[in-house]
């Protein structure tokens, strides 16, 4: 099984260092997990002892391929990254940056755990939250209503189709 672990464009460096830890892949070998990808942004990976099979890019156009293939994402908390794992109906943990001023990524994060949708975690307790998964029933994501918006601006405008 794959975890892929995405920074998105901010850095959190000490994400990236805790993934690569031997205690977290242990964590995750032991729920059997066998390999890992990490974008990492600008930090520079070292697997520590080498107990997962572990690679690496910084940024790419594109991270859907890679959440798609993907059998746990880990995270940080931004809304765009969040909301694209869910879509895809994906294990998902996120893990709140705690050095961002004004970390509105906690209220999300608190949010969509609440409503049952994700698991979320800060670097100190992201290895008793892996060793608990699958804690819950996660429920899957709401698929987007596209007519939407669309039906919200005629009546708004008062149009007729």
């Amino acid at each position: 099984m794959k975890v892929f672990v995405t920074v998105g464009t901010t850095e959190f460096e000490t994400l990236v260092q805790k993934v690569c830890s031997p205690e977290i892949q242990r964590c995750l070998q032991n729920r059997g997990y066998t390999c890992m990808l990490i974008q990492a942004g600008k930090t520079k990976p070292e697997a520590q002892d080498g107990v997962m099979a572990t690679t690496w890019y910084d940024y790419k156009p594109s991270i859907k391929e890679d959440m798609a293939a993907a059998d746990l994402i880990i995270s940080h908390a931004g809304a765009g990254t969040c909301l694209e794992a869910l879509g895809l109906n994906k294990e998902l943990v996120v893990v709140i940056n705690d050095s961002l001023m004004g970390n509105h990524q906690v209220e999300l994060a608190e949010k969509l755990a609440d409503e049952g949708y994700l698991q979320y975690a800060t670097l100190s307790t992201l290895e008793p939250v892996l060793s608990s998964l699958p804690s819950h029933q996660r429920k899957a994501f709401p698929k987007p209503n596209p007519q939407l918006f669309s039906n919200f601006l005629m009546k708004t405008l008062d149009l007729k189709r």
